[in-house]
């Protein structure tokens, strides 16, 4: 009976030593797949922030009651307060959230948290407030296209129908210099935020380094720069998601010809700005998916089947399990946003990506 039993004992404790290995190699895996996929999942959801809820956010500063103009003495009678929001959002310098965006208040109430659509949109009323060879329906799209320039950013109506000036004899109180300023700085910003994104996820990516150290602190049985070599090779094609920013050059604002002193007013001024020239780049407007990125996306939709094998530890028996049954484990990643075609990053943007493992 003794040598039965101590044969049941290294048969339990062998057994064991393997369970141990597939259950660290799995944990292992399915650890480095979630973490450098959530790199890209972090990335695209900064990249659909900066698309539009965040300058949105930001740029309502300038929609409250401090920020309103009124309109000139001849239109008191027939046209309402607005704000200086409005101007940049009716100029298409700024989209705005939401669906019911109200045309008159100037706000809206913001999407609820388990909202899928942010409803992000440019004025549409052509010809009312922007002329259409400026109309950002051509931005509205999965491969936007480029504008004229200098690109208007205000409402040129509505700065020959409003007090929205910068008159050297009253330039402490002028609105339109704050309020360019305001923009332009704003949008900076944005841009630096999403420059800086850009660099971090390239860099997490860059030889699936996220994913071979995620695999390493979970394993021994080899080097931090061999782990998981044959799963990361699986997943690298899809790890290569590009985006590409629309800038401008030149921008255009309108500004009242309007006097504090003398109580004239004579339209609307054009006052070009070289963003280029003066900020040493274009000014950032949102960021877009190349088709590449689109594809990849979709597949990462479906979900990136994860193979991986693994190393046995030696046995008392002398047998060569890893030869005789060739271990390996596996998972199914998959990164995924409420979008039919898995693009929330534009023209559509919402920072609602999540990754996903299954067996």
């Amino acid at each position: 009976m003794a040598p039965i039993f101590a044969l049941v004992v290294y048969l339990l404790f062998e057994t064991a030593k393997v369970s141990m290995a597939k259950i660290r190699n799995q944990f292992a895996l399915d650890n480095a797949a979630y973490s450098q996929v959530s790199s890209v999942s972090t990335y695209l959801n900064s990249v659909a922030m900066v698309n539009g809820p965040l300058p949105y956010r930001v740029m309502q500063y300038m929609a409250d009651d401090a920020h309103k103009i009124r309109p000139k003495d001849s239109k008191r009678s027939v046209l309402p307060d607005i704000t200086v929001f409005d101007l940049f959002y009716k100029g298409g310098g700024v989209p705005a959230i939401g669906p019911n965006y109200d045309d008159k208040a100037g706000t809206n109430k913001p999407p609820a948290a388990e909202s899928t659509n942010w409803g992000l949109k440019y004025f549409e009323k052509v010809g009312e407030h922007t002329d259409p060879k400026f109309s950002r329906a051509a931005w509205e799209k999965e491969n936007p296209k480029p504008l004229d320039e200098p690109l208007p950013l205000i409402s040129k109506k509505l700065a020959e129908d409003y007090l929205f000036y910068a008159d050297e004899n009253d330039m402490d109180n002028s609105p339109a210099l704050p309020a360019m300023s305001f923009y332009l700085e704003t949008y900076v910003r944005v841009g630096s935020i999403y420059k800086s994104q850009d660099y971090a996820y390239k860099e997490l990516s860059k030889n699936e380094v996220t994913f071979r150290e995620g695999y390493s602190f979970n394993v021994s049985s080899c080097k931090p720069s061999e782990c998981g070599r044959q799963s990361a090779a699986q997943l690298r094609k899809y790890l290569g998601i590009q985006t590409k920013p629309m800038t401008i050059k030149d921008v255009m604002f309108y500004i009242s010809q309007y006097s504090v002193k003398y109580g004239w007013h004579n339209g609307a001024q054009g006052i070009v700005f070289h963003a280029e020239a003066d900020l040493k780049e274009p000014l950032f407007q949102f960021a877009y998916l190349d088709q590449a990125s689109r594809s990849k996306l979709k597949t990462l939709g479906r979900g990136v089947l994860l193979k991986q094998s693994f190393s046995l530890p030696r046995n008392i028996f002398n047998i060569n399990l890893e030869q005789k049954y060739k271990p390996f484990v596996r998972n199914r990643v998959k990164l995924t946003c409420p979008r039919g075609n898995n693009n929330c990053v534009w023209p559509n943007p919402l920072p609602k990506y999540n990754v996903r493992l299954e067996p």
